[in-house]
């Protein structure tokens, strides 16, 4: 019970970063901006973490944890309905790159405490708990976003995130007791943390991220383009990805377990294949039953490979760095959001210049780039034998 708390802020968080995709079109329309605009509301909540995530985590690295975990969603419910009540488009924007800050180190926290918690013989476990609250923000929180912004409006998207960050703070605050504080990195942490191959597998979650979210920062146009569903449909379609990350997740494991021969490079190459199935049915304007099925194959091989990937990189990670493992873990998180915010940048690059019908295209090239990575790793990384990457 203790960890399930604990992973209802990362779903907390995920959601109110994402939580308007769904309705992206009324909010552009409100606020007398383009789609593509009021989709770089997500990238500035991304990079915003990005930039700010490893430098509160060295700030408060002695603090205790339970206490600013608490803090750290109280902080991210007030941004949240700062957001709900931004009259114009550069306030919000000013909201969102606060909610940023406030949340970018929501997801760190929770996966320290949970390890913690369930000590050193359950840390894969207590971590997949934690990571779970992630798919299930995108299985529930966010199609939920779009259900009630499509039914009220766009700024009763943030009222939700805001109060589900306010009952995650207050279900911590009663539920997970204190831990301890843990232990500080070791000298010379960065330079150990910076040697190969642990940059390539930095890579790897930079490149799977930003593939993804070229496509999912614009689903609810993408979805209502090829099927015309409004904010249920496209909930509805939403769930979609919360289904495949929770696949991604277990097959990334048995694939780790068993294994499996190149991991990375077979998860490259299902992302590849799901923004190609979106740019097909875009460009080829496929409509009816085969525009649908067109969606739900992309809406779940998407986050499949996504968060099949995510095991993988975090076991590689602990293996190249050592005792550096805590430093790198806190740059694979940068990379997390620094992938979402470019994913969504490169993505309303393309909106903007080209259309929607050219908006997983962007996706698709940096799937190629991960890829190439991927191959790259597999060729140069120095592996425990029988660890295949």
């Amino acid at each position: 019970m203790r960890l399930i708390v604990l992973a209802l802020a990362p779903f907390a968080f995920t959601t109110g970063a994402f939580v308007f995709a769904g309705v992206l079109h009324p909010m552009a329309e409100e606020l007398g901006v383009s789609v593509s605009a009021a989709g770089q509301l997500q990238s500035a909540f991304a990079l915003s973490c990005a930039f700010a995530g490893p430098v509160l985590a060295a700030r408060t690295a002695r603090i205790g944890r339970k206490g600013l975990l608490v803090a750290v969603m109280v902080l991210l419910a007030l941004a949240n309905a700062a957001s709900a009540l931004m009259p114009g488009y550069g306030s919000l924007l000013a909201s969102r790159i606060l909610a940023g800050i406030c949340g970018s180190i929501a997801v760190p926290l929770a996966s320290t405490m949970a390890v913690m918690l369930a000590g050193p013989d359950r840390r894969t476990r207590a971590l997949a708990v934690v990571y779970g609250g992630i798919s299930l923000a995108f299985m529930t929180g966010i199609p939920l976003g779009s259900i009630v912004g499509e039914s009220l409006n766009w700024r009763a998207c943030f009222w939700l995130a805001s109060g589900l960050a306010a009952a995650t703070a207050l279900l911590i605050a009663l539920a997970v007791p204190a831990t301890p504080l843990p232990p500080a990195a070791p000298r010379g942490a960065l330079t150990r943390a910076m040697a190969w191959p642990v940059p390539g597998y930095l890579g790897i979650t930079f490149f799977a991220f930003a593939g993804v979210f070229a496509a999912a920062g614009y689903v609810g146009p993408i979805v209502t383009r090829l099927t015309g569903f409004g904010g249920p449909g496209i909930g509805a379609m939403q769930t979609l990805t919360g289904a495949g990350s929770l696949i991604g997740l277990v097959l990334g494991t048995w694939m780790l377990e068993k294994g499996a021969s190149r991991p990375l490079v077979q998860l490259f190459l299902v992302l590849i294949a799901g923004q190609t199935i979106f740019s097909v049915a875009l460009l080829g304007g496929l409509g009816g039953g085969a525009a649908l099925a067109a969606c739900i194959a992309a809406m779940t091989l998407l986050p499949l490979a996504l968060f099949g990937t995510a095991p993988i990189v975090q076991t590689r990670l602990a293996q190249a760095a050592g005792p550096s493992a805590t430093v790198a873990f806190a740059l694979n998180g940068s990379m997390v959001y620094l992938g979402q915010g470019m994913g969504v940048v490169a993505g309303g690059l393309m909106l903007s210049r080209r259309g929607i019908d050219h908006v997983t295209l962007a996706g698709l090239v940096l799937g190629l780039g991960g890829l190439g990575l991927a191959l790259l790793l597999n060729r140069r990384s120095r592996r425990p034998a029988g660890a295949p990457t």
